[in-house]
């Protein structure tokens, strides 16, 4: 039988065994998409990659690189178009940008086809080691091929190093529990250095932010498709005027979310007080924008903290818990386990499993029993800014409801135990 992957009404991809022998790739008009589908045929029917050989060169004192055509087997064949296929589809379904797409993937630069491999299949997908190097071959087999026969530049390819411990601990995802219970999360607030790091740890937890959308935070009102939106600072004036608001509402800029679409957060008094109190107090003297800025005493100073400000910070936190545990500081005893496996990510997921289950519980329905049409889905789903008509929603759902059979286990284990 042959297997017919399908995105979005989007591209097809299939494994055609009887006429052609080789994967074929089809757009949205279902014609082929032609150089993966050459490639597939070159890999699979002939059996073929392009190798590269390099060598240094004594004359010259710099390295050469040289091409062959090597043989494969079957297995390593399919394998490789297989990936082919993944990224493709990844490709279809981006929405980073407009020069991302099916008709400029042969040119597209070093820094996406690694987003692809380090934050989509690596961070995002949860994928293990052996999963990213194979992604890492396919990607490579078919880019070194285009450079052999259509002199398009190479491109370097590869598992970054900030990625490869996460990539080893995916090797038992499966075990990893990713929601992080209230108090948990309180505990890696307070296991922060700055009121910097506290609103970063915060906004995953509170709001649900990704890392990137820690840049999304505005100082000054801004216009987008012809409406204005709130800064923090007329927030922060709101916060003064009305002792009695205990929510407020934010909208992150479509240039710091991951699907390119503007997204609403609700702020809590607690937390904004928090931002405040950090924009008076700590935040460097900077004409930047943005309200969280780097203090570190470096080049970034002053400058929007980075992507990977969030990550970075969640790791210091969750070592020196790891460390006190350790320690068997009685404070710590009750708490629930805290491993390397644990990433800023579960902050969001956690954020996003209580939403689901007060929606649940507010509704009087079994969380087992819905589904991705449900309106407590979409409503979690546009508190997270989740795509709803993506083909992972329903894993996505399935993923909440086995966080929320986890919650009710560890509050009652800590109810037990406690």
């Amino acid at each position: 039988m042959t297997l017919i992957f399908r995105l979005k009404d989007n591209m097809y991809r299939y494994n055609d065994k009887k006429i052609n022998g080789h994967y074929i790739y089809l757009d949205n008009s279902r014609n082929p998409i032609l150089l993966p589908c050459l490639f597939a045929r070159f890999t699979q029917v002939s059996g073929l990659r392009i190798e590269v050989k390099t060598k240094v060169e004594a004359r010259l004192k710099q390295k050469v690189e040289s091409f062959s055509e090597k043989e494969i087997g079957a297995d390593m064949a399919y394998k490789i178009t297989n990936h082919l296929g993944r990224f493709l589809e990844w490709v279809e379904n981006y929405d980073g940008g407009d020069f991302v797409n099916l008709t400029t993937h042969t040119a597209l630069p070093n820094e996406i086809l690694n987003t692809y491999v380090n934050e989509y299949l690596i961070d995002e997908c949860q994928s293990s080691e052996f999963v990213a190097h194979q992604a890492v071959n396919s990607l490579t087999a078919y880019y070194d091929w285009l450079f052999f026969f259509f002199k398009i530049s190479r491109r370097k390819i590869g598992v970054k190093s900030a990625y490869r411990a996460v990539a080893r601990n995916n090797n038992h995802s499966n075990l990893v529990v990713k929601y992080l219970l209230p108090n948990t999360r309180q505990l890696f607030y307070r296991s922060t250095e700055s009121l910097l790091e506290e609103v970063v740890l915060r906004n995953g937890g509170e709001l649900g932010c990704r890392t990137k959308e820690n840049q999304g935070f505005l100082l000054s009102d801004y216009k987008a498709n012809k409406e204005t939106y709130s800064g923090l600072l007329t927030l922060f004036s709101q916060y003064e005027a009305n002792n009695e608001q205990s929510e407020f509402e934010y909208v992150i800029p479509s240039i710091y979310t991951k699907y390119g679409r503007a997204r609403v957060l609700y702020i809590s008094r607690e937390l904004l007080g928090k931002m405040k109190k950090y924009y008076e107090t700590e935040r460097p003297q900077t004409n930047s924008n943005h309200l969280l800025v780097s203090s570190s005493s470096n080049s970034s100073f002053g400058n929007c903290i980075s992507e990977s400000f969030g990550s970075d910070t969640f790791r210091k936190a969750r070592e020196k818990i790891i460390s006190k545990v350790e320690q068997g500081l009685s404070s710590y005893s009750t708490l629930q386990e805290i491993t390397i496996s644990n990433k800023y990510h579960h902050l969001r997921h956690s954020f996003g499993t209580d939403i689901f289950y007060n929606l649940c519980e507010g509704n009087n329905k079994d969380y087992e029993t819905i589904t991705t049409t449900s309106s407590v889905f979409l409503e979690t789903a546009r508190r997270l800014g989740h795509k709803v008509d993506s083909k992972h929603a329903g894993a996505v759902t399935k993923g909440y409801i086995h966080s929320c059979g986890m919650r009710e286990r560890l509050l009652r284990e800590v109810a037990k135990y406690g």
